[in-house]
């Protein structure tokens, strides 16, 4: 289990998983190789080998990825910016608050019919590619890092993506 937050007046940092992991059941392996063997019957039907090759690579890898537990994770909000690390504290990614547009947290992020164990902490980032940047934190601490990003970054509601939604759907 990952440590907790750890806060001073300067910084807050915590420990937490990429994102939350779901068992995956018979039940969904099976309807994955089903939708798979559909979608290559289909791409024979049309010819396209292509797609049939794409179809059977897709279902390997989600299969496979449907097996990885989560990276853990060290999240660090300072006067300097939000900083992504490895437990060990070597910096993968760095955001300083001039390239953050804004922040929301999402209180009622859910899966299915199941209410999450983290809330989410989305962030603005002034990039094309990937403008936003989703950290898990626990809800507990929902309103400490509320109030310490207020201070550097405007407070502004993201909605969930169709992406977004579909992906918790299937349950990854």
């Amino acid at each position: 289990m990952p440590l907790k937050k750890q806060e001073s007046e300067n910084e807050i940092i915590w420990q937490i998983p990429e994102y939350v992991y779901r068992q995956k059941d018979v039940s969904w392996r099976w309807l994955s190789l089903i939708i798979t063997i559909f979608l290559i019957a289909f791409a024979a039907w049309q010819k396209n080998f292509l797609f049939a090759v794409f179809a059977a690579i897709v279902f390997f890898v989600m299969n496979y990825m449907a097996n990885q537990l989560p990276p853990i994770w060290r999240a660090q909000i300072d006067k300097n910016g939000v900083s992504l690390k490895t437990p060990a504290g070597e910096i993968k990614k760095f955001y300083p608050f001039e390239k953050i547009e804004g922040f929301w947290i999402r209180s009622d992020y859910f899966a299915g019919n199941e209410k999450e164990e983290f809330k989410e902490l989305v962030l603005k980032i002034k990039e094309k590619i990937s403008p936003f940047l989703k950290i898990n934190i626990y809800p507990e601490d929902e309103k400490d890092i509320d109030n310490f990003l207020s201070k550097f970054i405007p407070k502004e509601e993201y909605p969930e993506s169709f992406a977004e939604s579909l992906q918790k759907m299937i349950g990854f």
